[in-house]
């Protein structure tokens, strides 16, 4: 290669560096952790004190700034919606409700297997503790990136004012705002699982899961193999208390549960 061939190359992998960075820093945030958890602070005055205590174990302030948004979009329902305690969740499985419950996951079960030889279904049976939905929203990609959009969209909404928007402009912007893709997860606190208004079932074979609950492999794993169909048929057969599946985001081993 040439002199010359040699620096045209050093100076092309030089501009495609500096484009790169230009669009990581246009892709960025703008606002800081402190400024955001200023945000965060703002929209949650007033919040039921659940929301508000289970805020300060969500980790980021990307992620609690979603949050807040499902809890005021909550409203007045949210007390009622909220997990239950450890002692109720504890109490669950020797509940009438509970009882009753597990005779419908038993039904739906053996309407399964009779339809499907050599195939079972896997549930938790046992509600969501709120510590255990706390834990999966820290982790889980999907929330990541909702909530980083969020945080996009609240940036572009407020770039043109002067001053730092009210905590009235704030939380109505965040009650208004829809993700292009809905997270996997509900905010913690609100889920159907810490309530026992939902279930999540599996497919297995052999004692080994064929159809789980990764989202991104739903329709192969599911839709494509046949058991959505098939858990369907048996949640009908089974003629319980159960509805579904859910459609957004599309889980289709996710079953909303009417005691």
């Amino acid at each position: 290669m040439s002199a010359s061939a040699r620096l045209f190359a050093r100076r092309l992998a030089q501009l495609a560096l500096l484009c790169t960075a230009v669009s990581a820093a246009q892709a960025a945030p703008r606002h800081s952790e402190a400024q955001l958890q200023a945000w965060v602070h703002e929209a949650s005055a007033g919040l039921d004190s659940h929301a508000t205590e289970a805020l300060a174990q969500i980790e980021g302030a990307d992620r609690r700034l979603l949050a807040v948004r499902a809890y005021l979009r909550a409203g007045d329902t949210l007390p009622q919606r909220w997990s239950w305690s450890a002692q109720r969740l504890a109490d669950y499985a020797s509940t009438p409700e509970g009882r009753a419950a597990n005779a419908d996951i038993d039904a739906v079960d053996a309407a399964f297997a009779a339809d499907n030889p050599g195939f079972a279904l896997e549930v938790n049976r046992q509600p969501r503790s709120l510590e255990l939905q706390l834990a999966h929203w820290n982790q889980n990609a999907s929330v990541k990136a909702v909530a980083t959009s969020l945080i996009e969209s609240l940036e572009e909404r407020f770039a043109g004012s002067a001053r730092k928007p009210a905590a009235a402009e704030l939380r109505a912007a965040l009650i208004a705002w829809t993700p292009a893709v809905a997270a996997t997860l509900a905010a913690p606190g609100l889920s159907a699982h810490g309530q026992g208004r939902a279930f999540d079932f599996q497919v297995l074979h052999e004692g080994r899961v064929i159809a789980g609950l990764d989202a991104a492999a739903a329709r192969r794993q599911w839709d494509e193999a046949g058991w959505t169909q098939k858990l369907h048929q048996a949640m009908t057969a089974a003629r319980g208390r159960f509805t579904g599946p859910l459609q957004s985001p599309y889980e289709p081993w996710h079953y909303a549960y009417n005691p």
